[in-house]
């Protein structure tokens, strides 16, 4: 969704953005094309690296610069990093970057056998998908399936992993998707350990908690008439960021023609499986 993006963004030279999951650098070299200036936010120094690297190749370091860390920590107007830093425009980009999810030894994917990790920082987070899939109580495991990802089969499976890792931990990304698929037949295009893998990342990285806490701090980030773009890839994330835009509607803080909503095209999606359950909403903040 880039070209919805640049065109709520607006980027020009002189104006100032946060590009808050940086990634590999999509979102960010086009911005930086236009002349604006980009502060790029990710947890994952080896992806922090490549988009360095890609952005320096491209020529256009020197509107660049980088912290790594959560946004929801970074963001806060706390922060001396930003303190006295009014942006134009901040951008989340939420769920797991094409990278992690094509490297294989960060277990994010059930197509390539490795451990079950999906952390996005593995030098500052203890906590891996194995330590929670073989952890967590049977309720728990229930939970966390009907939560994050609306399971639903989320008691049949739970019953299956507890059951399994009786015998032996379950320490495999290829492991615990047979496992799975074992009891629970594909229907369609979406593997039946699909879910799963999704609940089990977004609960590793705490991923609602982050964007719970970091809508409130981005607002106050940005100058009068500043843009908030979210891209989001299920449905409890974008319940979030609705929740959020209604209470600033209420307060008075947004524009009242905010929370534009945006969904994949069809051509983009034929290209870009992956964008496919894209939500994009755009936020403005109030000028006066």
């Amino acid at each position: 969704m880039l070209k919805e993006v640049l065109e709520h963004l607006a980027p020009e030279p002189g104006k100032r953005y946060i590009d808050a999951t940086l990634g590999a650098a999509g979102h960010t070299l086009a911005i930086l094309e236009t002349g604006a200036t980009v502060l790029g936010i990710d947890r994952d120094q080896e992806i922090i690296e490549i988009a360095t690297d890609k952005i320096k190749e491209a020529g256009l370091s020197t509107n660049f610069t980088t912290l790594r860390g959560s946004f929801a920590d970074l963001l806060q107007p706390s922060r001396s990093d930003l303190v006295g830093s009014d942006y134009d425009g901040i951008l989340f980009d939420l769920g797991v970057s094409s990278y992690q999810l094509d490297t294989p030894e960060r277990g994010f994917s059930f197509r390539f056998d490795a451990p079950l990790d999906m952390r996005m920082d593995p030098e500052n987070q203890a906590v891996t998908a194995a330590d929670l899939i073989n952890g967590l109580g049977r309720n728990e495991l229930v939970k966390l399936f009907k939560e994050l990802s609306e399971e639903r089969y989320a008691a049949l499976l739970a019953d299956v992993i507890c059951d399994a890792r009786k015998q032996n931990p379950i320490t495999t990304t290829l492991e615990l998707a047979e496992l799975i698929e074992s009891r629970v037949k594909r229907t369609g295009r979406l593997h039946p350990a699909t879910r799963i893998f999704q609940s089990l990342r977004m609960a590793v990285n705490t991923e609602r908690d982050e964007l719970k806490a970091v809508l409130p701090s981005a607002l106050s980030n940005l100058k009068p008439g500043g843009v908030i773009i979210v891209i989001s890839f299920h449905s409890g994330e974008d319940s979030i960021v609705k929740a959020q835009i209604a209470d600033w509607l209420k307060e008075g803080l947004i524009e009242a023609g905010s929370n534009l909503l945006l969904t994949t095209s069809s051509e983009e999606a034929l290209t870009n499986p992956r964008s496919r359950s894209a939500k994009l909403r755009v936020i403005r903040k109030k000028v006066s």
